[in-house]
């Protein structure tokens, strides 16, 4: 295997010592420094980002606007356990100045921004596959019971508790796992895939009381759905009665082009879960619910809660990032630059005999379907070994995932193409 350099090799001799396996791979770069959509590493090498880490820095890396607001906060709290402890201040510089940093300020803007129905309410988390336990929490409590909670095949919804009973993109997450909830898997609604099909898959017993979706299915690969298929099952799930439950950890704020990928719908949703790009780089989740589907609006007392949700930081950083990723015109600039990049990689793709398809909703969330699992390997591996460098990470079986921060230029879309281009015809 190539090598990025000594000190990458070194880095790597270390950590397998000490750290236990997780998603690691040692070919990646060990990232010393990032700025806007580039990254640099120990060994001095420069790389395109085009994975925003998976959806968490959707604003790019260290943006003025997130660093300023963090450093404010820290001359007031660093540390405060929310659920027991409120904490409100007023910053007196940065680019929250004269704003109320709090719980209570950010939750108040998530209810104005999200399209969930009123009277809806915040409950804060720590990561996605949290707030999407939290958010089956609240489905348990609104149906009084032990609801048959449903969700799609290929689903990934995150990595530990009822998170992970509702996955199913890939048999290994489950290897450490006995789930709990009681799941109906139902087919994703692609292109060719009919409304009755749909309806014939669905278990005699299970009256979709509850459904999680993913608008556009991340981990799975980057799945987009027929609109048409999609709005007709929100329907249905309304008309019989049952919660509609969009996870939105990596389509959320402004990854599809819009704000929520739940716009995309005719109807809205029950209840939106945010991650991922939610604390601009820190850790931070938010499920948005109705309140008026649980018994007096509100969860029991006690029944969850949390040591580090909503900290001092992430919160400042939130509000900050907010800032960035609302504003009309990058959301505009994001659809144009999605069409843009779509074309760009069809274009590529009819001139190499590697890619399959090329795909998106909207935004700068594209799907590239490489020929095979090994070539979409080699593909990525390759980007990382080209100067400057091109990081991206794959999604299901054989697709790779374009989804730079939404304040990637032109310029730097043609330079990350270019790069694709060069590693594709390296490939054997």
């Amino acid at each position: 295997m190539r090598s990025l350099g000594v000190k990458t090799d070194a880095y790597y001799e270390r950590m397998r010592k000490v750290l236990f396996s997780t998603t690691i791979e040692n070919y990646r770069p060990v990232i010393r420094k990032g700025d806007g959509v580039w990254f640099e590493d120990i060994d001095g090498n420069k790389f395109l980002d085009f994975t925003s880490q998976v959806g968490i820095i959707n604003s790019g890396q260290r943006p003025e606007e997130v660093i300023s607001a963090i450093k404010e906060q820290t001359n007031f709290t660093t540390g405060i356990i929310s659920n027991d402890f409120q904490f409100s201040a007023v910053h007196g510089r940065g680019s929250l100045l004269g704003e109320e940093v709090s719980p209570v300020a950010l939750a108040e803007k998530l209810i104005e921004l999200s399209p969930v129905p009123y009277p809806k309410k915040v409950l804060f988390e720590v990561s996605g596959a949290t707030a999407v336990s939290a958010a089956a929490k609240i489905c348990i409590s609104a149906r009084r019971g032990a609801p048959y909670f449903a969700a799609f095949d290929k689903a990934f919804h995150g990595r530990h508790g009822y998170s992970l009973d509702l996955s199913s993109s890939k048999p290994v997450h489950k290897l450490l796992h006995k789930d709990g909830l009681m799941v109906a898997r139902l087919p994703f609604p692609e292109s060719g895939v009919t409304f009755k099909k749909f309806i014939r898959s669905v278990p005699e017993d299970c009256r979709l009381e509850v459904l999680f979706v993913e608008i556009v299915q991340g981990e799975g690969g980057i799945n987009i759905p027929d609109l048409k298929l999609l709005n007709a099952i929100r329907r249905y799930v309304k008309e019989k009665g049952g919660l509609f439950v969009v996870d939105e950890v990596q389509t959320g704020l402004g990854r599809t082009g819009k704000l929520f990928a739940s716009e995309y719908l005719n109807l809205p949703p029950d209840i939106i879960i945010l991650s991922k790009a939610l604390g601009g780089g820190l850790p931070l989740g938010a499920v948005i619910s109705r309140s008026d589907i649980l018994p007096k609006g509100d969860l029991p007392q006690s029944a969850h809660s949390g040591t580090m949700p909503a900290s001092p930081l992430a919160v400042a950083a939130s509000l900050a990032n907010l800032k960035i990723l609302t504003n009309p015109d990058l959301l505009k600039e994001t659809r144009k630059l999605g069409k843009y990049m779509v074309e760009a990689l069809l274009t590529i793709a009819r001139m190499s005999g590697h890619i399959l398809d090329v795909d998106n909703l909207g935004g700068l969330m594209v799907r590239v379907e490489m020929t095979s699992h090994d070539i979409c390997e080699k593909a990525v591996q390759n980007c990382l070994f080209r100067e400057p460098g091109l990081l991206l990470i794959g999604a299901g079986e054989r697709t790779i995932r374009f989804m730079p921060p939404l304040t990637v230029t032109k310029e730097e879309i043609d330079l990350g193409l270019s790069i694709f281009r060069g590693a594709l015809n390296s490939l054997a």
